[in-house]
């Protein structure tokens, strides 16, 4: 995993842990299952993408 990944990873989930915050907070679980949809999509993204050997092919 490369440096990219593991930000994305980190960054998807501090933002599960806020969404389900607000949703524990306000009691509207759709902010937290909408979020899980869009993490989803970006992980897949990040995990999918093939880099360029001569531009970080790491």
């Amino acid at each position: 995993m490369n440096n990219y990944q593991k930000r994305t990873v980190y960054i998807s989930f501090v933002a599960i842990a806020f969404f389900l915050a607000l949703s524990l907070l306000t009691q509207h679980w759709g902010f937290f299952l909408w979020s899980l949809v869009l993490v989803f999509i970006v992980l897949m993204t990040a995990f999918s993408t093939k880099f360029n050997k001569r531009n970080n092919g790491k």
